[in-house]
């Protein structure tokens, strides 16, 4: 506990690092892909040198309860406690072997989306909006698996 004006200020701390952890938190917050993984890598790095929470969330620009969520999963999970959780989201409207076919058709009648459209119906069954199969088609020529 820390004390400001006569008032407790409730802090808690990550558990102490080995040098491997301490080695390997400060690399992923220098040099992670992932800005999520830096600031919360330097957040436990933070608080293994005794900032309170409050500083903490001040320097990461983040809520106190999130600071003490990421030392509550660092101290539960470690590493794997850094990583965002899986989202729940919409599934997708076409299988992997019918945004296959799509993108087959796609390529077939690049001038005429509508009779793609129709194509894709008839072949899979679904109704896809104009939008669906722009990004069936971005997603498969960004990812460089586009059909020769």
């Amino acid at each position: 506990m820390r004390y400001n004006g006569g008032m407790k200020i409730p802090t808690k701390f990550v558990k102490a690092l080995s040098d491997e952890e301490h080695t390997k938190l400060l690399g992923n917050h220098q040099t992670s892909d992932n800005f999520r993984i830096r600031n919360r890598s330097h957040a436990i790095l933070l608080s293994c040198s005794k900032f309170p929470i409050a500083e903490i969330a001040k320097i990461c620009r983040v809520d106190r309860d999130t600071v003490s969520l990421w030392i509550d999963n660092w101290n539960e999970f470690g590493f794997n406690g850094l990583e965002d959780e899986e989202k729940p989201g919409r599934p997708p409207i076409l299988t992997l072997e019918e945004a296959e076919k799509a993108f087959e058709i796609a390529i077939k009648n690049p001038k005429f989306p509508h009779r793609q459209l129709g194509e894709i119906k008839r072949e899979t069954g679904k109704e896809i909006s104009h939008y669906t199969l722009k990004n069936v088609v971005k997603k498969k020529t960004v990812s460089g698996k586009e059909s020769s």
